[in-house]
């Protein structure tokens, strides 16, 4: 075994091993709480979960769920998402005097903690306990406010801090596979410092290419570049028109839906142009790629720098729609210098290695075109993820311009700064890297065969 690949095996299983802790973190971090439990009685009523973050704090409407019960004389399961930090909980039985049966009390975090009501201690308003065991209680209320209270601190935590054979299989396997994309890096950092190095020499170059490129786009049209301004706003009016006029979309998290729309709409306008184009770039400028003396690497840096002119029309665009609307700049929005270049880096990852594939592999160019109209649609642009399960949710933030549209949402409406995202940021920039190392790797083994397959 040479030396690089000791090196490669050492990182892998020092990495893992970090990971595995860092997974574990994640799991708990993410992890939802709900309690959950059955109820049985003769009479229909409107019962509420209230619950506390304070133990010194008082119960209050706010800090409460209503949960109909309406199928008398059914086991009826209720479930209630609980915060992480919550102490203590109440259960309002309604208003209506009964005899009710509830059993299974579950709080469900990483694992499922059975509550002990046999031993579960809870004060007692306008009710009273006929029977009792481990698994179930039985109430005879009086009406008025019956209700039990209790502490559920320890049993939030155990839920956390618990796993399952399972989970443990699916840590080790996801700390794995991250150990080795980690390792992977560090041995391509070399070369992906090289390619930045190439690409900061070669800026002006790109920059000069890229003007160009720009004006040549649309020089045979009678309207010129505005073309390249004039379809994107289209869109978007179009967008507006079949979802705030036609399916008449309201207010999304306090917001109108247009400019809720907008900041999500524009990175994915640049990363959809600057993809597509830079991935096409080597067939485009063949005459360039044949010279032995041009740094054809620089290539897909001049697509992407001039699908960015029209970006930067459009941020600003962002900002005098905001305005209009009331909403002036805060602090928050220089967020988006940092989403921008994340949109960069993402393009620049990815297009390396598709710009060199797709010579290769010509269908490759209609898979990406049907990726990206797929994509539009599973990238939270025009629907808020807010609507999906947990499960599904964890798939959808595995699209790198989730991370995007939502740090560009989080810089105009949430105002919520990067680094509170930690996981999120964490795979975002190991994909780019990672991606990156991948795509220079192909590049340099593809290059020299360039010239015969243009």
């Amino acid at each position: 075994m040479n030396r690089k690949k000791i090196v490669f095996v050492l990182l892998f299983i020092i990495f893992s091993f970090i990971m595995f802790g860092f997974v574990r973190n994640y799991q708990s971090d993410s992890a939802k709480i709900n309690i959950s439990f059955q109820v049985k009685s003769d009479v229909a009523d409107d019962y509420q979960l209230f619950y506390l973050t304070n133990s010194e704090e008082k119960w209050s409407e706010e800090k409460s769920v209503h949960i109909p019960y309406v199928k008398t004389l059914e086991w009826v399961n209720m479930e209630v998402e609980l915060p992480k930090n919550a102490t203590n909980v109440r259960l309002d039985f309604g208003t209506k005097a009964t005899t009710l049966n509830m059993k299974n009390l579950v709080v469900s975090g990483n694992i499922n903690v059975k509550m002990d009501l046999q031993n579960l201690a809870y004060d007692e308003n306008q009710l009273e306990t006929s029977s009792k065991n481990e698994t179930s209680l039985s109430l005879i209320t009086q009406g008025g406010d019956p209700y039990i209270a209790f502490s559920i601190k320890s049993v939030i935590d155990e839920s956390l801090q618990g796993t399952s054979l399972i989970k443990n299989i699916i840590n080790i396997f996801v700390s794995c596979l991250v150990g080795l994309l980690i390792s992977f890096v560090c041995l391509t950092i070399k070369d992906v410092l090289h390619f930045i190095k190439m690409n900061y020499l070669g800026r002006s170059m790109v920059m000069n290419l890229a003007r160009n490129d720009f004006k040549t786009k649309y020089a045979s049209s009678y309207l010129g570049v505005t073309w390249g301004f004039i379809q994107p706003l289209m869109t978007i009016a179009t967008y507006w028109f079949v979802f705030q006029v036609g399916l008449r979309s309201g207010n999304v998290s306090e917001m109108p839906f247009i400019l809720w729309f907008l900041v999500a709409i524009v990175p994915w306008f640049f990363f959809s142009e600057a993809f597509s184009s830079a991935t096409n770039v080597f067939s485009e400028y063949s005459y360039l790629v044949k010279k032995v003396v041009f740094k054809i690497e620089l290539l897909p840096m001049v697509k992407i720098t001039s699908a960015f002119f029209v970006h930067i029309f459009f941020l600003i665009f962002i900002f005098i729609i905001y305005s209009v609307y009331g909403y002036f700049p805060s602090i928050f929005n220089l967020q988006i210098i940092y989403y921008v270049f994340c949109s960069i880096v993402l393009v620049i990852s990815i297009s390396i290695f598709s710009s060199a594939l797709v010579l290769f592999f010509k269908d490759l160019n209609q898979i990406i075109m049907i990726v990206l109209q797929m994509g539009f649609w599973f990238t939270p642009i025009g629907w808020s993820y807010t609507m999906l399960p947990s499960a599904w949710l964890f798939i959808f933030k595995l699209n790198p311009m989730f991370y995007i549209v939502e740090g560009f949402r989080d810089s105009f409406i949430s105002h919520i700064a990067f680094y509170n995202h930690p996981y999120q940021t964490f795979y975002f920039w190991l994909f780019c890297f990672a991606a990156l190392g991948a795509g220079i790797k192909t590049f340099g083994k593809l290059k020299p065969h360039f010239a015969d397959v243009i």
